[in-house]
């Protein structure tokens, strides 16, 4: 049993160690690998923001603005291309009597209320991609660190289980108990982040490291402590009564 749990304790150590370095090392990758989470994230507070949106996605959204923004705005480079200020300014003097002079002012006057617009556009535009790379930066700083935490958590918690394995051999029994806990919580995390890397950064990112994380990773520390600082007394007595519970002889003694 403790060379198991000395084993448990290298391996994890290993593991997370290398997992929580690539954080650092390897940002590319992390953002790659959550990119379609990054975007969604984004959406949503976008969403939240401007309290508006019947895009299905903000790419689509996006796109979607973008794409009528440009149009407008060809749009009005075709029509100063083709004069149609001095078309307009033409005809409303016709009809008003205008002289050439009036004419001439008139046709400056649109063409400079058509650049104006142009200008309100490029700028619209410009707040949106802002709002984005905003957006961006503050989801993926906040799932890095995040995931620094629930990767340092991990390896601390191996860690100490091979280092009480080390000072505390005759604890072994005692000890299975967190080990059992920090292998249940590593396969899980693993088989989420495998298999659907999606959720596992939703997991993350909702407040997983404030909540349930946090308070299962406190109840194995807890036993490490007890069996550290405290003879394992309570961790002893657990065991003695789940043995007593299902009928069985087997009981454990403080170390």
């Amino acid at each position: 049993m403790t060379l198991f749990l000395r084993s448990v304790g290298v391996t994890g150590a290993i593991l997370f160690g290398f997992l929580f370095a690539i954080t650092f090392v390897a940002t590319d990758t992390l953002e790659r690998s959550a990119k379609s989470f990054i975007q969604g994230q984004i959406e949503k507070e976008v969403r939240e923001k401007f309290q508006q949106s019947k895009a299905s996605s903000l790419r689509e959204k996006a796109e979607t603005l973008a794409k009528s923004l440009s149009m407008e705005e060809q749009q009005i480079l075709e029509d100063l291309k083709n004069e149609l200020p001095d078309k307009i300014a033409s005809i409303i003097a016709s009809m008003c009597g205008y002289d050439c002079e009036k004419k001439k002012r008139l046709s400056q006057s649109i063409t400079s209320g058509f650049r104006n617009r142009i200008s309100s556009l490029e700028s619209a535009q410009g707040r949106l991609e802002n709002i984005i790379k905003e957006k961006y930066i503050d989801i993926t700083e906040a799932l890095r660190a995040d995931l620094r935490i629930f990767l340092g958590t991990n390896l601390a918690a191996f860690l100490a289980v091979l280092l009480i394995s080390l000072v505390k051999p005759r604890a072994h029994i005692q000890l299975a108990v967190p080990g059992i806990l920090i292998i249940i919580s590593t396969i899980i995390s693993s088989a989420i982040y495998l298999v659907g890397q999606d959720w596992f950064y939703t997991i993350l990112y909702n407040d997983y490291m404030g909540t349930g994380y946090i308070a299962y990773i406190s109840v194995i520390f807890g036993f490490l402590m007890d069996i550290t600082l405290n003879r394992a007394q309570i961790t002893t007595h657990i065991l003695n009564g789940v043995s007593d519970a299902l009928g069985s002889a087997f009981q454990v003694t403080p170390c």
